[in-house]
């Protein structure tokens, strides 16, 4: 019988190839002559295609984001004033006196006062006023209800007219005539109107009053 054909050669040559095929197979180390597999991550051209297409979205994205930013701040501002007029109106029938809100540039230190001008972003007060003047005085017995500090950050906030103050009779009714505020974002992209009745009532339209 041929050596080939031994029973022990051929489990010899099967278990060699069995180890050929698991080094083929299995093995982490190539083999010689073996081409390289691609390790894993990025070229610089691949990276660089990343960021140029980031720089592009990012860019895109820049003026929605700029604008959400500015509408979110003229919203504070809007709530901020919207809240403290119901405030003072509800409060002044409550107590049955006069309750005046007056636009101030030290609202948050130690000697609050009310400040003639039209431009209210840099805070507000909110007080009992006995004399009804819109003018704070803790001297003659005003009261501090409530304070605002600056918004300048959110734009402007001007009242329209040359009023001044804002006060509210115990009917809940104005002591002058309709008065209005303007609203305008630091972009100037976005505007809105607060309009104030004689009846007390404020409503937020874009636009002038009417």
């Amino acid at each position: 019988m041929p050596v080939s054909n031994s029973p022990g050669i051929l489990v010899v040559r099967q278990q060699e190839v069995r180890l050929v095929m698991k080094r083929l197979f299995y093995s982490s180390k190539p083999m010689p002559g073996a081409p390289r597999r691609r390790e894993g991550g990025f070229t610089l051209v691949e990276a660089m295609v990343v960021i140029a297409i980031s720089a592009i979205l990012v860019g895109l994205a820049a003026p929605s984001m700029r604008n959400l930013i500015e509408r979110n701040g003229l919203n504070e501002s809007v709530d901020s004033l919207t809240s403290s007029i119901a405030f003072a109106r509800a409060e002044a029938i409550k107590r049955g006196f006069p309750v005046a809100l007056c636009r101030s540039t030290g609202a948050e230190n130690g000697t609050p006062s009310c400040n003639a001008n039209t431009a209210w972003n840099t805070g507000w007060l909110v007080f009992v006023d006995f004399g009804g003047d819109g003018s704070f005085d803790a001297g003659s017995g005003d009261v501090l209800l409530r304070v605002q500090g600056s918004l300048e950050k959110n734009g402007k906030l001007d009242q329209t007219d040359s009023y001044k103050s804002i006060v509210f009779r115990p009917t809940g009714t104005l002591f002058s005539a309709f008065t209005s505020f303007a609203f305008e974002s630091p972009g100037k992209s976005i505007a809105r109107t607060l309009c104030i009745g004689v009846g007390g009532r404020a409503r937020l339209i874009e636009g002038a009053c009417s």
